[in-house]
This record gives C-alpha cells, sequence and structure tokens, in this order.
C-alpha cells in the first residue's frame, strides 16, 4: 500500500536521532512500537512494523464478550484467526471473510488509555470503529451458528447497533429496525452500559436470542422476509411524509 512520500530529517546533528511524518491517517501510530528493519538488495528498504498485539487483545476480549451473550442460542468456537481476514484501515467490502482492521483496534485501545488517565476526550471515529468491530465479529458468529452470507452480515450490523448504537452502513436498515424492535420493544432505546462489561452482554442473552431466532426464521423462509420488508418501508414512507 503506497502512502506517499516523506523526507527523514535530523532531531540534532549530534543527538543520533532522525525523524519523519507519516501521512495524516497514520496518527494511530502515535506511542506504538515499533519494529524496524532494513531490507538490503538494488532497492534498500527500511521497514516500520508496529506492535498490534494491543488490537488482536481486543478482537479477542470482544469476541468473548460476543460468545458469552450468544450462549442462549448454541456454542461458537474459540477466536480462529482464519474466519477473518484483516487489513489495516477499514474498507467498505463485504462479503466472504469478515474483515477486521487494526486500525480500528488501535483507536478503541487508544481511547481506552485517555479513560483510565480519567481524562475525557473524544477521539475521532472511535465510535464507528467499535461497531466496525462487533459487526465482523458478530457476523463471524452468526456464521457459526448457521446463519448465512447477508443474513450474517446484516445480524452482525444489527447486534453492533444494539450494543452501541452506531451501525456500519452495508445496507440492512430494515434488519436493523427489525432487530431494534424485537430487542427493545416498543419502548426508547435504553442504555446497556460499556460494550467492554460482561453484564452488559448478559442482559443482552435473552433479547439477542429473540433476535437471532428472527434472523434464522427469514433464512428459512425468505418469502416472509420479503413481505415483512416490503411492509417496513412502506410504513417508513407514510411516516416520512407525515412528519
Amino acid at each position: 500500500m503506497y502512502l506517499g512520500n516523506r523526507k527523514i530529517r535530523s532531531a540534532g546533528r549530534n543527538s543520533g536521532s532522525i525523524e519523519i511524518t507519516l501521512p495524516s491517517n497514520m496518527h494511530i501510530l502515535e506511542g506504538v512500537e515499533c519494529r524496524i528493519a532494513l531490507r538490503d538488495g538494488s532497492r534498500p528498504e527500511i521497514i516500520l512494523q508496529p506492535d498490534l498485539s494491543q488490537a488482536q487483545n481486543l478482537f479477542l476480549e470482544l469476541w468473548k464478550n460476543i460468545q458469552l451473550s450468544l450462549k442462549l442460542i448454541g456454542d461458537i468456537p474459540e477466536f480462529n484467526w482464519s474466519d477473518f481476514s484483516f487489513t489495516f484501515f477499514p474498507t467498505t467490502q463485504f462479503g466472504g471473510n469478515p474483515q477486521l482492521a487494526y486500525a480500528d483496534g488501535m483507536i478503541i485501545q487508544q481511547k481506552r488509555r485517555i479513560i483510565s488517565k480519567t481524562i475525557s476526550e473524544k477521539i475521532e471515529g472511535e465510535d464507528e470503529a467499535l461497531a466496525r468491530l462487533i459487526t465482523c465479529l458478530a457476523a463471524t458468529a452468526g456464521l457459526h451458528l448457521q446463519l448465512k452470507d447477508n443474513f450474517a452480515f446484516a445480524f452482525g450490523d444489527s447486534v453492533a447497533y444494539l450494543m452501541t448504537g452506531v451501525f456500519s452502513n452495508i445496507g440492512a436498515d430494515f434488519e436493523r429496525g427489525m432487530a431494534h424492535r424485537i430487542f427493545w420493544g416498543d419502548g426508547e432505546r435504553e442504555s446497556l452500559g460499556s460494550p467492554f462489561e460482561e453484564k452488559s452482554w448478559i442482559e443482552a442473552q435473552l433479547p439477542l436470542q429473540k433476535v437471532y431466532e428472527q434472523f434464522l426464521s427469514w433464512q428459512l423462509k425468505p418469502s416472509n422476509r420479503v413481505h415483512a420488508r416490503e411492509q417496513w418501508y412502506r410504513a417508513l414512507s407514510i411516516e416520512m411524509k407525515i412528519f
């Protein structure tokens, strides 16, 4: 992945230090330890290999919470790296193996380090990053629970929305809206607490089971989903004209 050209600058002729300004979208590497390697050859390369273990630990942590939240439905295996595709930056591609972005994990871990210092500071993109991670992880859990393709991704998007209030823009408006109604009933959305607390996922177990059962029902009888989707959009269009 080409990220542009930058000049190496001296931080002081006798200091032994040099500096390089990275592109703005690489700001998440600030404070991350990097392994530096020199690759010899006709075109020598200096390689910076960031330590991504904190993001990887976050993937495992969220996976365990999702396992916990879906235990009433069935047993989900331990985290398997081969279930996912990995990218550094998030993409809008859905289909195939769900994609986990290291940048999303690093944004969330950066936010949690700030919270641990009792400093309230909003990090740009943190909510969307968490929603993307939960979407991909919950979609994979759905695949293990016999949901297929678009149903699994829509289920993952719904779980992310229910747990964070943010969705992933995968075109599952109807499924997400129905999941919200099933999960919360006719009342307003309430707060389950932090997605990093086990109790939040435990409280979500029973309503998530109902959401899953609806998705599985649509998968087994797609015509029911088509009919319900048409009704949902018809009601939405009427509501929009009224207001």
